[in-house]
């Protein structure tokens, strides 16, 4: 569905998230929301390559910055879940949502806080305030610094996180394991006779996260960062069955999500092709035929005089001579 589609929606059933679903409404609401994100994105990602390159002298770097707009079918998952899981309507979720513009800037882990505090200085200095800050860095299933920022008078909404290179990683990771959970797939899994067996699938998620977290290093005086949250407890006593269970669901979606990659790629590439035979189609009478005819053509060879190669000497480089 395309975002001139504004009917009701549901979710893909390959990624079994047929369970989610806006009316016509609620999707336009969604869509129109997506589409100011969409006009911002331009100017939003200028501010924070200004950002990057005023970071440059402590490695900061932009990561993923051709997603830096969310897309639209992820936000309406997003807004489907939240309608469904907290009874909200659509208009509450567009006011609250501050990532359809989203940015991941990194440092070392030596350069992390004094480098986190300069890009915080330097979006103050043009304007921004922050409306969310979350330091994580204590938190067992996702470490980094989770900002969200609004322009007072644009009223333009950003998130913006803090990562060390290995802490970006393990985050990329787990995307998976973190869409399965923000799905509400786990809740599928409840029955009467165990209303809270989602709980069960949520913390093998988490464990599993863990895991990948496990040897990433704590930036050094990373306390000093914003209010510090821990969000999960892990639950080392759960069901093996059930994390395996989560493991092969995890391994099915990136596998979902490697497929759809493919076919993009493929289908971008027979774009290009289609885009050239067209160009060569109409370039002129014979064009065609005339560059597969110089392609054909022999190189041909100029007689030249047979120059004997010189006597090796000193070089004039810093190395030795070679012979």
């Amino acid at each position: 569905m395309s975002s001139s589609d504004t009917g009701a929606w549901q979710g893909s059933a390959e990624k079994a998230e047929d369970h989610l679903k806006l009316t016509a409404d609620q999707n336009r609401l969604v869509t129109a929301r997506w589409e100011a994100a969409k006009e911002a994105r331009g100017r939003l990602d200028g501010i924070m390559q200004g950002v990057e390159r005023q970071s440059a002298g402590r490695g900061g770097r932009l990561e993923g910055l051709e997603h830096s707009l969310k897309g639209l079918d992820s936000f309406r998952r997003k807004a489907a879940v939240e309608v469904k899981r907290n009874g909200g309507d659509a208009q509450e979720v567009c006011e609250e949502v501050d990532d359809l513009n989203r940015y991941t800037l990194t440092f070392e882990a030596d350069e992390y806080v004094q480098g986190t505090k300069q890009a915080y200085a330097e979006l103050r200095e043009r304007g921004y305030e922050t409306v969310a800050e979350y330091n994580t860095w204590e938190d067992p299933v996702y470490k980094g610094v989770n900002t969200a920022w609004e322009h007072p008078e644009t009223k333009e909404k950003f998130e913006l996180q803090f990562h060390t290179p290995e802490s970006f990683k393990a985050k990329s990771d787990n995307h998976e394991l973190y869409e399965l959970a923000r799905s509400g797939k786990f809740e599928e899994f409840n029955t009467k006779k165990e209303p809270k067996r989602s709980e069960a699938y949520q913390e093998a998620s988490d464990l599993l996260q863990n895991e990948r977290y496990e040897n990433v290093r704590i930036p050094p005086g990373a306390e000093e960062l914003n209010e510090r949250k821990i969000r999960a407890t892990l639950n080392p006593n759960l069901d093996p069955e059930v994390i395996e269970h989560v493991r092969r669901m995890e391994a099915d979606l990136k596998a979902t999500h490697a497929a759809e990659a493919a076919a993009k790629e493929q289908q971008q590439a027979n774009s290009l092709a289609d885009g050239l035979g067209e160009s060569l189609d109409t370039g002129g009478p014979n064009l065609r035929d005339r560059l597969g005819a110089k392609a054909e053509q022999p190189l041909r060879s100029e007689a030249r005089p047979t120059v004997a190669d010189p006597v090796p000497t000193q070089s004039r480089g810093r190395g030795r001579s070679m012979s």
